[in-house]
């Protein structure tokens, strides 16, 4: 089996798995948070304070009520 099919076939099972991972709620749920997690988990509280206010726009006002809402939560 040549190269070319090979890659063709595999391009159409990951595309059938994507479409059908879309019917699935938890599943989406369970890899944005993972991807997520991931991109804010070692960073320290000034890293991301920085990133949430740089990167992501948020107001001072809205970072405080992030870490005032933790706190309640613990």
């Amino acid at each position: 089996m040549s190269n070319t099919i090979l890659n063709k076939a595999k391009d159409t099972f990951i595309q059938e798995q994507v479409e059908d991972s879309f019917n699935d709620y938890k599943f989406i749920m369970s890899v944005l948070y993972d991807h997520f997690k991931n991109e804010v988990n070692k960073m320290s509280e000034k890293e991301f304070k920085d990133y949430l206010e740089n990167e992501l726009g948020y107001s001072e006002e809205m970072i405080s009520n992030l870490f005032k809402l933790e706190a309640v939560q613990q």
